[in-house]
Order: C-alpha cells, then structure tokens, then sequence
C-alpha cells in the first residue's frame, strides 16, 4: 500500500458530536443526525467502522427520538443504512455511501505455490524473510482461521490437509507440504482458472509464487516459445473474467539458498542469495477497494510494511477507485481569476468566468486530490506521465505535490476536505465552456520489464537477484485482457471539472 499521510476523520467526527450532544440546533434529531452524516461522509462518500459506532452511539442516546429505528427495542441495522443511503440520493449531487460497518468477513483462499525453485525461499540457511512475510500478511487478515482455506500447488492444487492454523505454527511450510502434488512443474492455467473461479463476492484468494512459467517439456525449447506460450495462456484465461474482478501483484524479494531450476536445466545449479517472489491478490472490485477502505483490513493492506517488499501493480478495468477532489479558490500557485459556480458547497468542482493572469498572461488551477486508500504504488500514482487530461483547451499538470500545512488555510480548509495532494494545472487560456477529464491511466509500470528476465540460465550474473523469467511477457498477458474489457485504454479514477470562460 502507498505510504502516504492518511488523514483520519475520528477527530472530527468526535468534535462534531460533542457538538451534537451539549448544543440543540433546534431543527430536531433528525436534522442532527443529518448534520453528522454530512459531517462523516459527504466528502469521501464513505462511513468506516469508527464513524459508523459513532452514529449508533448517537442514534442509541436518542432512542426516544428514532424509534422507527428500532424492532423489539434492537436497533435495525439495515433499517439506519437504508436511511443513510436514502439520505444522500436525494442531496445535490446524489452520493452513494460506502458502508464499511457491518459488512461479512470475507473468507480467504490461500495458495501457496510448492515447487522446486519456491523451496530454497524458507531453507535453513535463510534469513527468514519469506515466512516472516507470509505469516505477517496472514496474520492481518480478520475472522477466524476457520473461515480460510489453504492450498498447494503445482502440477496441482490440492488443498492442505492440516488447515490454516497448523500452516502458520509450522517452523518450515515446505518441509510440511513435501508431497503434495508434482514439484517439477506448475500449471498456472490451472492455477489462474481456479482463482477467477473460485473467488466469489464474499472471498479473496491469495497466490504467493516464483511468476516462473515452467512446463515438463521445456528443456532445449526456444525461450520465445515458452514466452508466447505464457503469454497466450494468461490471455486466453483471463479473457472472460476481469471485467468484475481485480488482481493485485506485489514484487517481493526473500532470501535463497538451493537449487535454482533454468528453464532449460532440470538439474538445477546452487544458488545462494537474494531472488524475487510474488504475492497475488484477486478479488472483485468493490473487495479491492474494500481492503484499504474497511478499518478491519487496512492492516492487511499495507503491503509496503511486509518484510522484503519492493513494488506492486493493480490490474483492473476501468473507474475502480473514486477520490475526494475539489478546486481551490485561495493557493499561492492559482494564476488568473474565476469563480466557482452556485450551488456546489464546499466540494468545488465548476468555475465561471476564467481569466488568465495578467502579468504572466497563462491561467493555473490548483486541484486538491485525495490520493489515499489505493493499492497503487506512490511514485506512480504522483507522477503526471502517467495521467491523460481531456480538453478542448490545452491543460496540463505542471507538479504534483503534497498538501502542506501552508495550504490548509482557515479559508481553504473546508475545500481541501481529506486531500492528501495537490495537482497544479496549467493552460494558455479557455476559449468557451469545456468540461475536463483528468484520468490517472492503469499501464504495465516500468519495474514489470526492469524485474524480466529473458534468459535465466547463468545463475551468477548481474540481475539475476532482481529478475523473474518471462515475467513480462505472463504479466502481458494479463494486462490484454484488462484492456479488452475497458473502455479503451485501462484507468484507476476519473476527475471531472467543467470550465466556462
């Protein structure tokens, strides 16, 4: 997960409801409870757990007063969300709300690839860092153990017999998994198929793997072969079912110690030293963002904190994350004059009246973007090459950069709502009334081709320690089937402004 500064509303939602409790606004209980569903949610459209005790708390303080709320003297839980999202669709603009607070925990498929270029990762010798890892990430995950499932696989997938608990106490996992299945081999069709299949709305499935594409008829095949053969199987598998469902791959770097199997060497060489692994994660949309929007799994989703982290990448359609965003009206970097246009409240999304600056005769807009919450890498997600700006006029983001105490004036506070960013935006000049899209694009990052690795036979050269055999081209593979199921080329969010001269 990005390590960016998440700004948390617990503060504010607690002074808000101070103010609830001691001040009577005169309008009612129900104009107060409105006044704090507004507080918590209208700007990033999501209540988290916190926020949702805090509205029960307050609802049970008023029970007198909100007794449609209650059968038997049980608060209706549903009855109060159905209330919340009535609420907000009928506000200018409408808004669904997220409700994290009550939600079912999500059951996990763990698979745990067991072949024989993953065994020297948990050896003796080791430093411990893949276990370390492994069991770390488990160990976020909420609900019992016996919601979750583990599996082995290789030339098959057989479930662990021993279950979850077992997995994570034993010393070596691959000396407790010796057996199961063929190591000589991993059928990733087989593999993929079964966690697109098997991944259902109330679960997530977990691969952590070596990403090497091996078959039992490799020795003496031309490498370009075996990658238009990876590339075409991943295509072909995930051709008909990303359209609902996210994958999440994670470039992990552990300690080995053993044999490293070459894609034309099935003896296998000594290798000790530092290699690459994976952790995938797949599951729907709305789980995806789940995971870094639900109090219960933002631990799991700091994936950044595991031991021997280095990257990630998030596979998905179109339009998976929606941020808060607002125009400021008072920033030491605007440029030119405007106003916003009635009726928008604090969250400024349309301006009127757009001048350039006199004296440099360009115009700059300062957008505040909260770019919080999202399993994307922070270096890609800040980086303006990888946004597309939509206009008739030309626009372009000059810098990305992030908020500063400087910019959270008295005036500008309510503007910024839970940005954590600010994008300059810079232009010669609007014609006529446009409307504006900002997207941040979904493209292969350059660390997927920096960690490829064509020809893996010499075990001591350089890049050996950072590289994965074809991984470019399995992950290609993947990434066109997203694509073809986007409209155009893939994107995580969109930004919508409308600019009228």
């Amino acid at each position: 997960m990005m390590t960016m500064k998440t700004f948390s509303v617990r503060t504010t939602v607690v002074a808000a409801l101070a103010g609830f409790f001691l001040v009577s606004c005169g309008g009612g209980r129900e104009k107060e409870l409105n006044r704090m569903l507004v507080d918590v949610a209208d700007k990033d459209a999501v209540i988290d757990a916190s926020e949702w005790e805090q509205i029960v708390e307050y609802i049970d303080g008023q029970k007198a007063h909100f007794k449609d709320f209650y059968d038997d003297g049980q608060l209706d839980i549903d009855d109060v969300k159905n209330y919340i999202q009535g609420f907000f669709e009928k506000r200018r603009p409408p808004k669904k709300i997220d409700i994290m607070a009550g939600k079912k925990t999500l059951g996990v498929n763990f698979y745990l690839e067991r072949s024989g270029s993953m065994v020297p990762y948990d050896h003796v010798n080791g430093d411990g860092s893949f276990k370390a890892a492994i069991v770390g990430m488990l160990n976020r995950l909420p609900g019992t153990n016996d919601d979750n499932r583990i599996y082995v696989v290789n030339s098959e997938i057989n479930e662990y017999p021993k279950g979850f608990s077992q997995f994570l106490s034993d010393p070596n996992i691959f000396e407790a998994t010796q057996g199961i299945g063929d190591a000589s081999s991993t059928d990733f069709a087989a593999i993929f198929q079964q966690l697109l299949d098997k991944t259902g709305r109330d679960d997530i499935s977990i691969l952590v793997t070596d990403m090497i594409y091996s078959t039992k008829q490799m020795t003496g095949v031309n490498p370009q072969k075996v990658f238009a053969e990876a590339q075409g199987m991943t295509h072909a598998v995930f051709k008909s079912q990303v359209k609902d469902n996210g994958m999440l791959i994670v470039k992990m770097q552990g300690s080995y110690s053993g044999p490293y199997y070459s894609y034309n060497s099935p003896a296998g060489q000594n290798y000790v030293g530092r290699r690459p692994y994976y952790i995938v994660v797949v599951g729907t949309n709305e789980n995806i963002v789940r995971l870094t929007r639900d109090d219960n799994y933002v631990p799991f989703s700091h994936f950044s904190e595991l031991r021997g982290y280095e990257d990630m990448y998030l596979f998905e359609t179109d339009d998976v994350y929606k941020p808060y965003y607002s125009l400021l009206l008072d920033n030491e970097q605007i440029r030119g004059r405007f106003r916003p246009v009635h009726g928008q409240g604090d969250q400024i999304k349309s301006i009127e009246d757009v001048e350039v600056d006199r004296n440099s005769g360009d115009l700059r807009l300062v957008l505040a973007v909260d770019l919080s919450g999202m399993l994307i890498d922070e270096q890609y997600v800040t980086n303006p090459e990888n946004y597309r700006l939509e206009s008739d006029d030309p626009l372009k983001i000059k810098e990305i950069r992030p908020v500063e105490q400087k910019d959270a004036t008295p005036a500008e506070r309510k503007h910024l709502g839970k940005a954590t960013h600010l994008f300059v935006l810079e232009s010669q000049g609007i014609k006529h009334r446009q409307d504006v899209k900002i997207k941040l694009m979904n493209r292969l990052p350059e660390w997927v081709e920096a960690s490829s690795s064509d020809d893996d036979t010499n075990v001591g050269g350089a890049g050996f320690a950072q590289t994965t055999f074809g991984l470019k081209y399995l992950l290609q593979g993947i990434y066109d089937s997203y694509r073809k199921h986007s409209k155009g080329e893939p994107y995580y969010f969109e930004l919508k402004l409308e600019l009228e001269r």
